[in-house]
């Protein structure tokens, strides 16, 4: 059954009430009807057999030659393209409106750089789903990216889906202006990017050969991963490519020889490029799912925000937060909140040169192979203090900012306790006997507060099986002063190998 202005005598009210809704969200509300183009009244088809592109290319010309804009309408269907879509070099507001990600698709029937080439300002992108797989051809993945945008300032994108890119679901580039862009309404990025693996390899340090492989033809790009080995250290992040080899940071922690395995996890759900209009980001409750990659590649130079999400079975990254090696300013004020993280192969996130940071009780699920659970799984692939220094974590209860050390922490497994309250009858025997847990092994400040209401006519004794208390013994400790209404804090030196513990005055 057809949508538009007067093509469909049969339309029945609640068609007619759906499709009054979508216009009346897409901001065009109201407007005159040459404002709302139906791409069935350009003769696109739907059905996942007819050739489309031509259609609907036409029906994006016409929108976008209208002065003013207005909305593109995507009845449900699967549309199948021989080439991509261009949209033409325009500031005028279009918005591109289907009538969910789950019956309105865009696919490719012939391999393809990318499926659409976004550009123009304002607007919304809701309820299409974007494909990169041909479905009719055993869901091969004939588009690399499945959308490429640029000059895209305060466009929105929600309910819209971007998968099965053989490369990245939604690709920002760094040209024209892309502030103020939003994510939400459960936006969907997921299986996006491919795995190659191989045995072919051969280097040491930064730069590693192929005898078989060229990496330029297998669409590796700055900022894929290589992979060799399990564990923590496993993952380099690619900076060059050549036709026969790629550069890597940092430099391999052993040499690579032929026969050894290794793996290059090529492609983002959503990655934003590195310029200086690509600002202030908003991804509200949206899903990164399934891509080989990193979920999120976030290179903007600030304000990029997260809130919600889910972050899930990402080939090695939840997030990659910086530019890195690719451009040593900094990536200014991101903030990640109430994110969720589970099942992501080698970090759920990964620093790379971010300034002032901020990630707010996530839920922080152990990843497949890497790092350990908690904020250890939050970690910088080439372990500079800078990708450390000016992040601060709330993570259940604690705030966690980092320390800095001389020399490097094996991980950043965090053993701790919450906030311990004291409050013991008066005339006690014995003290009261606080153990602090293990030495901290994570680069994060490690500290425990206790709160002494009464310590009962006694000491609070402060012991420690695994590291010193003050620089003594921690199996004798420390002894603090008799009282009530005062608090002892125990923070970690890493050179002294102790519980350095300090106390306010108690009231006698």
């Amino acid at each position: 059954m057809a949508f538009g202005f007067g093509r469909d005598k049969g339309t029945n009210n609640t068609s007619q009430s759906r499709e009054s809704k979508l216009i009346e969200e897409s901001g065009f509300s109201g407007a005159h009807p040459d404002h709302f183009f139906n791409v069935k009244a350009y003769g696109a088809v739907g059905d996942g057999k007819i050739d489309d592109w031509r259609a609907l290319q036409g029906a994006i010309n016409a929108v976008y030659r209208t002065p003013g804009g207005g909305t593109l309408f995507f009845p449900p269907g699967l549309y199948r393209i021989s080439a991509p879509l261009e949209v033409p070099e325009t500031d005028e507001t279009v918005s591109w409106l289907g009538h969910s990600q789950h019956t309105t698709v865009i696919a490719p029937s012939q391999p393809m750089d990318y499926l659409v080439r976004m550009r123009g300002g304002g607007g919304v992108v809701q309820g299409i789903k974007f494909r990169g797989t041909d479905p009719m051809n055993g869901y091969a993945q004939y588009a690399k990216v499945c959308m490429l945008a640029s000059n895209i300032l305060n466009k929105r994108f929600s309910d819209a889906a971007f998968v099965w890119g053989s490369v990245h679901g939604l690709q920002i580039t760094k040209e024209g202006n892309n502030n103020l862009c939003v994510f939400d309404g459960l936006c969907r990025f997921s299986q996006n990017g491919t795995m190659i693996q191989g045995k072919d390899a051969e280097g040491s340090g930064e730069v590693i050969r192929f005898s078989s492989f060229n990496p330029l033809d297998g669409d590796v790009h700055v900022g894929a991963y290589f992979k060799v080995g399990k564990g923590e250290g496993s993952v380099y992040h690619i900076d060059s490519i050549t036709e026969d080899s790629i550069a890597i940071s940092p430099g391999l922690n052993e040499p690579v020889t032929p026969g050894t395995e290794y793996a290059i996890h090529i492609g983002c759900g959503l990655q934003t490029e590195r310029g200086s209009d690509n600002n202030v980001y908003g991804i509200y409750d949206c899903h990164f799912v399934g891509n080989k990659g990193a979920g999120l590649m976030v290179r903007g130079l600030y304000g990029h925000h997260v809130q919600g999400g889910n972050f899930d079975s990402n080939g090695i990254t939840g997030i990659h937060i910086g530019s890195g090696s690719i451009n040593t300013t900094p990536a200014y004020s991101n903030t990640i909140n109430h994110a969720y993280f589970e099942n992501n192969g080698y970090a759920n996130v990964i620093l790379d040169y971010p300034s002032g940071l901020s990630i707010l009780d996530p839920l922080l699920a152990a990843p497949q192979d890497g790092m350990a659970e908690g904020i250890a799984s939050i970690m910088s692939l080439r372990d500079y203090y800078f990708d450390s220094d000016s992040t601060s974590i709330l993570y259940n209860g604690k705030l966690y900012g980092y320390a800095r050390d001389v020399s490097p922490s094996p991980s950043f497994e965090m053993e701790g306790m919450q906030p311990l309250s004291i409050d013991r009858p008066r005339g006690s025997k014995l003290p009261a006997i606080v153990k602090l847990p293990p030495a901290p092994n994570h680069k994060f400040v490690e500290e425990v507060e206790i709160y002494v209401e009464d310590s009962g006519g006694q000491p609070v004794q402060l012991l420690c099986d695994f590291a010193n208390v003050n620089n003594k013994p921690g199996t004798i400790g420390i002894l603090t002063p008799i009282g009530e209404g005062y608090k002892i804090i125990a923070y970690y030196n890493r050179r002294k190998n102790s519980w350095m513990v300090s106390h306010t005055t108690p009231i006698e």
